[in-house]
């Protein structure tokens, strides 16, 4: 059984039968995936279908990284940090600068 209440002009609640043990595993994964609810889990799950787009959730772990990617991972890092010491990364004091560096950027 399924069941529709408006809640607004554009806004609708499904209510779906579920077994009390796949909605608590339910609640946990999607706090595992940062949501804070399953409802807001299934609402972005729900509007990349409708989309017809394919989210990936899967919470596997991303491993670890290769000995050559972790080398060039810290010598970037190290890089970095050694380039904003000496003032040579931009700086910004405001969203509306950095923009426009970033956009004045992607033009090069």
């Amino acid at each position: 059984m399924y069941a529709f209440n408006v809640m607004s002009n554009e806004q609708v609640t499904l209510h779906i039968p579920i077994d009390r043990s796949v909605r608590k595993r339910l609640d946990e994964k999607a706090k595992r995936l940062g949501f804070d609810s399953a409802q807001a889990y299934i609402r972005v799950w729900a509007k990349a279908e409708a989309d017809g787009r394919a989210i990936n959730f899967g919470d596997d772990d991303w491993g670890e990284p290769t000995p050559e990617a972790a080398a060039r991972l810290n010598r970037l890092a190290e890089e970095a940090i050694r380039d904003s010491k000496a003032g040579k990364l931009p700086s910004f004091t405001n969203v509306k600068d950095m923009m426009k560096y970033l956009r004045d950027a992607s033009a090069d």
